[in-house]
């Protein structure tokens, strides 16, 4: 265990430093993740990437697979983890840790105390800022954990420094000069159109992500803001400048951030962007409690310059809308014609509401509200169909939401004119369903992972939405779950569906599913939780096959992109709605329904992956009753009996190994699910593609030659599930070859339960084999045994005779049967060339009769049938 503890220590130190790590031990890497090279390990020129995710080394190489930095070194230097971490270390402490920093420090008492701390200083990321979500800011670190901010002056000098604790608390070096003294983010552009000023640190860190081009300025308190801003303004006289207010909302007390904010942009005629809550909050607060993107569009709705506020009190008799933290209030102002004094009729119209974008969906319009819930103090998107603004559905609507709306009519309309006339340009994208959207991923549960290129609003529902929670992290879930589950395939199987899920939109694939079958206590219900951990709480996601077709088509929508887990057919399942739930539910669309206002309603689409567990296989569940199974449905939903876990790790037996697979899905689930969408979501389509490409044809390689087209449909499907493990590899430390041989087992007994023939061809096959052999000897007429009359024989099919060679019967069949019975169901056509290429039929050049025998003195025509060769042959 101690040795596992320093392997770890050790990878954990070599964060974010790989790159100089791999250098000093002479393993050569691309210094950007876009660029390929050739393989330090195994020597492939064919794209080895080094990505470097979190800062963890990761590498994929297109040949020997994927890992991170620390497999790299044992796959380069040929030894085990102990002896790589030793190689590690060392050349940590070779790493030099800071860059040599050039200062120009003014000759005050300060400049001492602050040389000699910043010598005892190391480069880094504080625990201040990765609390607060802002990774990979590296600052000068004290040993006690204090970032130490250097301020420079107009003249670029240092002349004071603030220390800022792991807590959050803040003191001014000794001797500091502060105003006008100011800290400035790093931006790449030379001259910036844009200057953002705020108070704080994490505050100017957060601005910096809201407006990746703009130049971002701490101005260390709000006293300081006003110097600052006109320091800004002389050396960018053409940018606009913003300052990012503090929100200092306090009882009975003045909001200072908001006042010194207006003053600074008075005098430098700039804007303010101020956050919308009703408690003391700054935009870093706003971007921890809504995400980066819905900041983002908060803070471009809410700037305002200072002297719109003046306008607005210019005309004082005006009645106006007034936007205030507990609401919307209508303002009706008045002069009293004795006293000449102003006097404001207030009505209150609702709780908080701005319009912050416009969205627009395949068929509706809408406006994006934010609004704060009545009893809430979180801000709540809401998107409103402009066809609902002053409606009563609108209305409803939103107190739906929980927010109020006053009951008066005429204050309605006010309110709905209001928002009707608000003006922001942001646009959004509305869509009702999951998976990738405008770039990124939208989750059930509305999360949304990665970069959209537009602002997102996920106006779906489902019923599992509030199982995507998050417990554990991908390196807890990999050394739990992927770990019990190596070795044993149908496990392996199982998590390898739930990470193709968010792969299949990327490579343009159609959704499939698989369905494990095997008896009770063999492993069903553990294996699927394994795979459901991925993405959330496994009881909390689960469906169910006891539902109806178009309540399971609703979830494929909700799901799109996304993995669906099935409980067990059989358990009190309705089978009708089974069968068309299997066959409907890969087919990507839903059925055209009409919509009461005319035309018909918009098509449900979707991309989905499920996984389900039975007793028996659906072919067996499905003809239980006598409903017919389409081959369609047996290469949509793949029947793959279980083979039960035989690699128990360190556990007694199955038993012990179940249970504790069972703790660590409900201990660690949901993390790695996102880190590996957001891992896709940082690839580009086409190398993903190709990747998935060389697998398929490795897959189609491998198949033997009499496979049918059905097969090879499966086999493809089997390729884009060993994709995504390879890639995965880095959550899931499972080696390349392990990962194949799972699935390899698992397509060979799926192959097994199909066959190697299109599915179709053996039924007609075994249904013309069954007729044959029914009715061979009571509607046949032996042809050239005259004392048989033909009224003896009922519902006459044919007439046999002897094949040449002496060797069983041929069966010289009416068309109408054939067509009516023997191919019922089927196009008759499409059941004749099947029956041709076994050898069951002689098939003319064309049509699928010919004039064989003589009936009655005239040349009649027939279908010329046999068995076929696996069921023997008959003798007169």
């Amino acid at each position: 265990m101690k040795t596992i503890d320093a392997i770890r220590q050790t990878t954990e130190q070599a964060r974010h430093r790989w790159h100089s790590v791999l250098n000093t031990l002479s393993i050569d890497v691309p210094a950007s993740a876009s660029h390929h090279a050739s393989c330090p390990a195994c020597g492939g020129e064919d794209r080895f990437r080094f990505d470097n995710l979190e800062g963890r080394g990761t590498y994929f190489c297109n040949q020997c697979g994927a890992g991170d930095g620390l497999d790299l070194v044992m796959k380069v230097k040929d030894c085990p983890a102990k002896k790589a971490a030793e190689l590690v270390a060392s050349t940590l402490k070779k790493t030099v840790n800071a860059p040599a920093i050039k200062l120009t420090v003014k000759a005050v008492p300060f400049a001492g105390t602050y040389a000699r701390m910043l010598s005892l200083s190391s480069q880094g990321e504080s625990d201040y800022l990765k609390q607060k979500g802002l990774n990979h800011f590296s600052f000068p670190i004290l040993a006690a954990g204090q970032i130490l901010l250097g301020l420079t002056d107009d003249s670029g000098e240092i002349t004071a420094a603030q220390t800022i604790r792991p807590d959050g608390a803040k003191c001014l070096l000794k001797g500091s000069e502060k105003k006008g003294a100011f800290y400035l983010v790093p931006c790449e552009q030379d001259t910036p159109q844009t200057v953002i000023l705020a108070e704080g640190l994490a505050t100017a860190l957060s601005a910096s992500l809201i407006r990746p081009d703009a130049l971002c300025v701490v101005a260390i308190d709000a006293g300081n803001l006003l110097p600052v801003a006109e320091i800004m303004r002389r050396k960018h006289p053409q940018a606009k400048i913003i300052i990012a207010a503090d929100n200092d909302v306090y009882p009975d007390k003045s909001n200072i951030g908001m006042l010194a904010a207006e003053k600074a942009a008075e005098a430098v005629s700039g804007w303010i962007a101020l956050p919308p809550t009703l408690d003391k909050s700054d935009w870093d607060d706003h971007r921890q409690q809504h995400g980066i993107t819905r900041c983002a569009a908060a803070f471009n709705a809410s700037l305002y310059q200072p002297q719109e506020h003046a306008m607005k009190n210019a005309f004082p008799l005006k009645p106006y809308v007034d936007v205030r933290p507990d609401g919307l209030y209508w303002i009706e102002p008045s002069t009293n014609i004795h006293s000449g004094e102003r006097i404001d009729r207030e009505s209150w119209l609702s709780n908080p509401i701005d319009v912050i974008g416009i969205g627009a969906s395949e068929t509706e319009r809408y406006l994006i509200l934010e609004a704060i819930p009545a009893g809430d103090m979180a801000s709540h998107i809401e998107a409103m169909p402009m066809s609902e603004v002053g409606e009563r559905e609108g209305w409803a609507r939103l107190r739906r939401n929980g927010l109020r709306v006053t009951a008066k009519g005429n204050l309605r309309a006010i309110l709905a004119d209001h928002l009707s006339q608000s003006k922001s340009n942001q646009q959004w994208s509305v869509t009702d369903s999951t998976g990738w959207q405008c770039g990124a991923y939208l989750m059930p549960d509305g999360t949304l992972i990665g970069e959209p290129a537009t602002p997102v609003f996920f106006n779906g529902k489902s019923g599992t939405a509030k199982g995507y929670g998050v417990k554990g992290t991908p390196d807890s879930w990999r050394d739990n779950v992927a770990a019990l589950a190596r070795g044993n395939p149908s496990m392996m199987l199982a998590i390898g569906c739930a990470l193709t899920a968010p792969l299949i939109g990327l490579v343009g694939a159609d959704g499939f599913g698989v369905h494990l079958f095997g008896g009770s206590s063999s492993g069903k219900t553990t294996t699927g939780n394994a795979a459901t951990s991925l993405y959330g709480e496994p009881e909390a996601l689960k469906l169910t096959w006891n539902s109806t077709a178009l309540g399971l088509i609703n979830e494929a929508a909700a799901h799109n992109d996304g993995f669906m887990p099935l409980d067990e057919i059989g358990q009190g399942s309705n089978r009708r709605a089974v069968a068309e739930s299997a066959y409907a539910l890969f087919n990507g669309v839903g059925k055209i329904q009409g919509a009461k206002e005319g035309g018909n309603r918009d098509l449900k689409r979707w991309r989905a992956m499920a996984f389900s567990t039975g007793e028996t296989d659906l072919e067996s569940y499905l003809s239980a009753e006598g409903h017919k199974v389409n081959a369609g449905q047996l290469v949509r939903l793949l029947n793959v009996p279980i083979s039960k876990a035989s690699q128990f790790h360190h556990y007694a037996d199955g038993q012990a190994h179940a249970a504790a697979m069972c703790d660590a899905c409900n201990t660690n689930y949901g993390a790695t699910g996102r880190a590996w969408i957001a891992f896709l979501a940082s690839q580009k389509k086409r190398f993903i593609r190709e990747t998935a490409l060389i697998y398929q044809r490795q897959w189609l390689a491998g198949l033997d030659v009499s496979a049918g087209e059905q097969v090879k449909r499966v086999a493809v499907r089997f390729s884009l599930l060993e994709t995504a493990m390879v890639l995965a590899t880095p959550f899931t430390r499972w080696p390349v070859e392990e990962a194949h041989d799972a699935l390899q087992q698992s397509f060979n007994a799926w192959v097994n339960e199909f066959g190697m023939e299109n599915r179709e061809v053996k039924t007609w096959v075994e249904s013309t084999d069954y007729f044959l052999q029914r009715f061979g000897k009571s509607r046949y007429l032996d042809y050239y045994n005259h004392s048989q009359r033909e009224d003896s024989v009922k519902d006459l099919a044919g007439y046999w005779v002897t094949h040449p060679s002496g060797e069983g019967l041929i069966y010289h069949t009416w068309p109408e049967v054939f067509r009516n019975e023997i191919a019922k169901g089927f196009n008759p056509t499409a059941v004749a060339q099947g029956l041709a290429d076994v050898g069951m039929l002689e098939k003319p050049l064309k049509g699928i009769s010919k004039k064989t025998l003589s009936i009655n003195g005239k040349q009649e025509r027939f279908v010329v049938l046999r068995r076929s060769s696996s069921e023997g042959k008959e003798t007169e």
